[in-house]
């Protein structure tokens, strides 16, 4: 008994392998600059403005993550920390059972993070970034095409394509798993 629970809390307490600040491409600092000043434009529509209210939005991610100590900050990292732990148990608990993940980590699964780490949102961050880059790497122009509506899209779709690119189950990502809107 006491293996176990040593175990449970050597396994709470660790931190994913890859959870260490990520190193932004030239190519993305300057994505995030243009967006930065698109977000701050007095040109946007109603929609956009709205849209830039929504935690789970590419914009808001932009703006409030390097600003500690404003509500939009703690708001954002609640939500990246629930997308977090959502993925983790997911895909562990798919895993576990057998069932065919639709991503497949390095080592059979991922680590779950304490709540109480120093940086606990970091892995989910880098994943983000991480599809970002990708991103900019297949499809350099997304964010300049149909009015720029790529810089107002949700964060849970980088999310699901940084882990389905980062952790493939394939040497090729099959046409019917790939996620519609991204390049592989």
């Amino acid at each position: 008994m006491k293996w176990i629970i040593g175990g449970l809390l050597s396994v709470l307490m660790s931190l994913p392998a890859m959870a260490q600040p990520w190193h932004k491409s030239p190519a993305l600092e300057q994505l995030i600059e243009k967006l930065n000043t698109k977000y701050q434009s007095d040109d946007l529509s109603e929609y956009k403005q709205e849209k830039m209210d929504q935690v789970d939005n590419l914009s808001y991610f932009i703006r409030y993550l390097d600003q500690p100590g404003t509500e939009q900050h703690a708001k954002l990292k609640a939500f990246l920390w629930g997308m977090q732990a959502a993925h983790i148990g997911s895909i562990n608990q798919q895993i576990q059972t057998n069932v065919v993940p639709w991503f497949c980590p390095a080592g059979g699964s991922l680590k779950t993070v304490s709540h109480n780490a120093k940086k606990p949102t970091e892995f989910i961050e880098n994943i983000i970034w991480y599809g970002l880059e990708r991103d900019l790497q297949y499809m350099p122009d997304r964010f300049d095409m149909y009015n720029g509506d790529a810089s107002f899209g949700k964060v849970t779709g980088l999310i699901m394509y940084g882990l389905q690119t980062k952790y493939p189950c394939y040497d090729q990502v099959p046409q019917s798993h790939r996620l519609v809107g991204f390049n592989y």
